[in-house]
């Protein structure tokens, strides 16, 4: 076996010499212009450190680093700070950043909006006006913002002065329905509807005059004065007694029962007409002590008129003065028959198959032409139609027998 061959001395130094000279590539050096991951190198540009691109500790170009790099607008390295000149992610401070500057009192960032009434954060980084902040913005509608979330106090939640009719009961209102409608149960004053108040509530009363008298239209209990309340209406009802019994001397249509009678003094047909017959009836009336003497008249025609055109009362019963009810009305009275006879005078005493001056069919019609001796003028022999007291049919006030002018007859009288 042949030995191993040994370097010369000289080789070695030169060996030696040249390690020496040479960079060790087993001994990390940031600039060498080797990344050395293993002694935490991101870069090494060598000569280029401190650049753009690696630097100067052979770490790549992030913020923070001190350096101002694309995409940044600043960076002071540890001094980077969210509330110092420059942020931790090396921008400058501005509104919207979300950050919390120096002279912002908000800032929310992409939240940052413009005004809609809404809490927030504006765009200028100021607290937005909303209704609820306390101080009333008219650009924004509001007539007042007390700062709080009572809706029933002076200022409603929706920042507008309580008012009657805003639909929120405030202090000093019955009620806030939030219409001005006064025909339902919150008048447009926001008081309660209640009979009385003058105001007709739809549905509940038939009227409302706003006073407590029962002799007017409406009652005081809001409904409308019907004959047959029992309540009499000045000026309308003559009577009311709250039944449909004309017996009792108020007729179902609310108006007393009138008296008729037979006067006792016996005429020829001279007498004068009209006026001297209800002059004859109303004197024999109050003789009698009879009400409402002036308003008795003669049933009587001539050639101009008759009872239809004379009487004015249309819806009373007759009566005889002792209270026999003769017929229920005007239609009834002038039917052809009558429920009682008319044979009594003034003070009720009998007036039985006596003749009476009339001229009148039971229709009170006029009976017919020259059937009236003159209008009741003469007392000669001409012919005219009497009736008969005691009779209750068409008789009463026509007998098919003619009677002459220069007979004695009496009048029927009645209360109109």
């Amino acid at each position: 076996m042949m030995p191993a061959m040994r370097a010369s001395a000289p080789i070695m130094s030169l060996l030696l010499l040249s390690s020496c000279t040479e960079p060790n590539p087993y001994l990390g050096v940031c600039g060498n212009n080797i990344v050395e991951p293993d002694f935490d190198e991101e870069c090494d540009d060598g000569s280029g450190n401190g650049g753009s691109t690696c630097s100067s500790e052979c770490r790549l170009p992030a913020c923070g680093d001190g350096i101002v790099q694309a995409g940044e607008e600043c960076d002071l390295g540890g001094q980077n700070s969210d509330d110092g000149e420059c942020s931790a992610t090396c921008t400058q401070p501005s509104c919207g950043d979300g950050i919390l500057q120096p002279g912002e009192v908000c800032d929310d960032g992409a939240d940052n909006r413009a005004a809609d009434g809404e809490p927030g954060c504006s765009t200028q980084c100021e607290p937005l006006p909303y209704c609820g902040d306390g101080e009333a913005q008219a650009d924004l509608g509001e007539t007042c913002d007390d700062g709080n979330d009572v809706d029933d106090d002076a200022c409603s939640n929706t920042c507008t002065s309580a008012s009657c009719g805003d639909g929120v009961i405030q202090p000093g209102e019955e009620c806030d329905d939030g219409n001005d409608d006064d025909s339902d149960a919150c008048t447009s004053e926001c008081k309660g509807a209640f009979c009385g108040d003058g105001i007709v509530l739809e549905g509940i009363e038939d009227c409302d005059d706003g006073n407590e008298s029962n002799a007017d239209s409406c009652l005081s209990t809001c409904f409308a004065a019907t004959c047959g309340d029992g309540v009499l209406w000045d000026g309308v009802e003559e009577c009311d007694d709250g039944n449909a019994d004309p017996s009792d001397g108020c007729t179902p249509q609310c108006a007393l029962n009138r008296t008729v009678f037979v006067a006792e003094a016996e005429l020829t047909a001279d007498f004068g007409g009209f006026t001297a017959a209800d002059a004859l009836c109303q004197t024999e009336a109050a003789a009698a002590g009879l009400a409402n003497a002036d308003r008795y008249k003669a049933w009587l025609s001539d050639s101009l008129l008759s009872p239809e055109d004379r009487f004015e009362v249309r819806n009373a019963a007759y009566q005889t003065p002792s209270g026999a009810l003769i017929a229920d009305n005007w239609e009834d009275l002038t039917d052809g028959e009558l429920a009682s006879p008319i044979a009594e005078n003034a003070s009720g005493g009998a007036m039985v198959n006596l003749a009476v001056w009339t001229g009148t069919l039971p229709t009170g019609l006029a009976q017919g032409e020259g059937l009236y001796c003159d209008d009741w003028t003469i007392s000669a022999g001409q012919p005219t139609y009497t009736g008969l007291t005691s009779s209750v049919d068409g008789s009463w006030t026509y007998l098919p027998v003619q009677t002459s002018c220069d007979d004695a007859a009496r009048v029927y009288c009645f209360e109109d």
